[in-house]
């Protein structure tokens, strides 16, 4: 972190997590080291103070007026964690080896190596955010998603050198087949089929190995099921659409896996650029952990991971099925016949397709329950209902505990109109004793609209009832994310339930400590 006074403090995040910005282009005050004496000196001394004040307001006027505008470029965002000089060779050979507009964002996740000071001494297109607490990798990734400025993001580990032709190469990945959402590149280091054989042993020999791999060659860009974490790219488009990473994860590992999982849950596919080489010297940040509280780390990630997806490859693959379903069915009803004011928008979004019946494009909220409340970080609280989100301008009614989801996440929801009056709100979650059990038959039609409901068999598998479908809560801890428990939930037949037609799953949503996101 800056000696206090060396740079003035922004706005800071929740709790004692305080964070130093430094815009790009910005040069670290100096103060002249020539005194002067007498009055010349205060003279000059009131003038220096008045130039720094008005240059000061009128940088944080034009980050006001600039804030939200996307450019053209790159943002690429480097989390670290007390590992300066591999920071300052990764940031380097970016500087070196990307001829495209791009900003680099640093976040410093409270180091004690001076990465900070040194990162806001490089200047140019840098930009960082130091940290007073460790986030972990989610949690620094989720700081410069929040700060990014560019139409697409890298996500790139410290430990790296990116090549001549990398972020060119991978970009002609993504952009050659619009159902790719995120691309990662080959490297000499990692886990899955990312890795390949190299013949060099030592960095200085890597760089004329890298030029001759990275010729463009379109053959060698192939679909894969996962992508590790340590070089992204993807759109800003895909981001609006999944969101940030889950901050349940403790410091680093299996995080990246649960964005994937919604990425793909979105009906994105990943893809390897073959043609884009970068080095990797290798989970410097998680080795100095030491072994044991690597282990410890690691165990407690694959356990809340495990218990936050069940199986998650049967679930992306179910869902996939759904909503290919889905467009089919829409795609067969002709647009005329179609009353916009009696569908619900959220199936709209979810469902419309191009006349090959492919589903576009799903959004996160597409996978939250119906009748839900959520708030966003200024405490305003929405309910999400038809596909809508419509803000309480009323007190929270008792016993509603809002969710607290990303402003992004809400900002992709269309509005509908703000709730006025308490009798408009039906409670959440819906409890059993206002489910009209009597009206239940074998038709989706006699079931409340929102009730939790299991099988007798399977009491643990929960579902809701929304238009006319059930929709799974994919796991147990999805369910209570939500606020569901066991009083909430109405035990049918297996017959009775599983008559009904089965709709986009419920996920939980993601942990997010920062309250700024």
């Amino acid at each position: 972190m800056s000696k206090p006074g060396k740079l003035p403090r922004q706005r800071h995040v929740s709790g004692p997590a305080e964070v130093v910005l430094h815009s790009a282009g910005q040069s670290s005050v100096r103060k002249s080291g020539r005194r002067g004496k007498g009055k010349r000196g205060d003279r000059a001394a009131k003038l220096y103070k008045q130039g720094y004040s008005r240059g000061y307001d009128e940088g944080v006027r034009q980050g006001q007026s600039s804030f939200g505008l996307v450019f053209e470029g790159v943002s690429i965002i480097i989390p670290t964690y007390n590992q300066r000089e591999y920071v300052l060779k990764c940031v380097s050979s970016i500087e070196k080896h990307t001829p495209a507009p791009y900003e680099i964002i640093v976040v410093d996740n409270a180091s004690k190596d001076g990465t900070a000071e040194a990162m806001l001494r490089k200047g140019g297109m840098v930009r960082v955010a130091a940290l007073d607490v460790n986030r972990g990798f989610a949690g620094g990734v989720n700081q410069g998603l929040m700060m990014a400025r560019g139409r697409h993001i890298v996500v790139l580990n410290n430990d790296t050198l990116v090549t001549p032709g990398w972020l060119d190469n991978m970009m002609a990945c993504l952009d050659s087949d619009p159902e790719i959402g995120l691309v990662g590149p080959v490297t000499n280091y990692i886990g899955g089929d990312q890795q390949i054989d190299v013949p060099y042993s030592e960095v200085e020999d890597m760089w004329s190995f890298a030029r001759r791999h990275n010729r463009p060659d379109p053959d060698k860009h192939r679909m894969t099921e996962r992508l590790v974490g340590f070089c992204w790219l993807f759109s800003r488009e895909l981001l609006e659409r999944v969101g940030y990473l889950d901050e349940g994860y403790a410091v680093g590992n299996f995080e990246d896996d649960d964005w994937m999982i919604r990425v793909k849950l979105a009906g994105y596919k990943l893809a390897v650029a073959g043609d884009a080489f970068i080095h990797h010297f290798g989970s410097v940040s998680m080795k100095a952990l030491g072994e044991q509280d690597f282990a410890t780390v690691n165990k407690g990630n694959e356990q809340f991971h495990s218990r936050k997806w069940g199986d998650p490859h049967t679930l992306v693959a179910k869902t996939l099925q759904i909503a290919q379903h889905m467009a089919q069915a829409n795609s067969t009803v002709p647009p005329d016949c179609i009353d916009p004011g009696k569908t619900d928008p959220r199936q709209r979004i979810a469902t419309q397709s191009s006349h090959d019946g492919l589903p576009k494009p799903r959004r996160s909220n597409d996978f939250y329950p119906e009748g839900c409340f959520v708030s966003d970080v200024k405490g305003d609280v929405y309910r999400l209902t038809g596909g809508l989100r419509r803000k309480l301008n009323i007190p929270v009614p008792r016993g509603i505990s809002p969710v607290q989801v990303a402003k992004p996440d809400l900002l992709g929801i269309p509005a509908g109109e703000a709730v006025v009056s308490a009798g408009e709100i039906q409670g959440w979650p819906l409890d059993v004793r206002h489910v009209h059990i009597s009206s239940i038959h074998d038709s989706a039609n006699g079931w409340s609209e929102g009730c939790i409901v299991a099988a007798a068999d399977t009491p643990e598998i929960r579902y809701q009832i929304n238009a006319g479908k059930r929709r799974r809560f994919v796991t147990v801890y999805a369910a209570e994310r939500w606020g569901v428990h066991s009083g909430h939930v109405l035990t049918v037949s297996p017959e009775q339930l599983h008559v009904i037609e089965e709709g986009l799953p419920i996920i939980a949503p993601p942990q997010l400590l920062n309250e700024d996101l």
